[in-house]
């Protein structure tokens, strides 16, 4: 099963809601387990998605979530039909001030 590690600057309810657009046709087929707590689930998870909610970053007063995730695809899904997946779901959650 190949996987993949990010560490997110979110929340579990901004991940939830970025979800329908990151994953796009993928996201009927995504489980999300946050803490041991099942916020998404398909019958037959093609992404099977594990995160922990870790202690927040503070720089001065700035203070930024912390979510480690670990996406995890199904064994039938080839290094380029992830790295695509990944490409969508990156481009749309690594969010820049500017």
């Amino acid at each position: 099963m190949p996987q993949f590690s990010r560490v997110m600057g979110c929340t579990p309810e901004d991940l939830l809601r970025w979800l329908p657009n990151a994953l796009g046709d993928l996201y009927p087929h995504a489980s999300l387990i946050i803490d041991g707590d099942v916020l998404l689930k398909a019958q037959s998870p093609q992404l099977e998605m594990i995160g922990i909610i870790r202690p927040t970053r503070k720089i001065a007063l700035l203070h930024i979530p912390v979510l480690d995730l670990s996406l995890h695809f199904a064994k039938n899904w080839t290094s380029i039909e992830c790295e695509k997946a990944l490409k969508q779901f990156d481009l749309y959650t690594r969010r820049g001030g500017g």
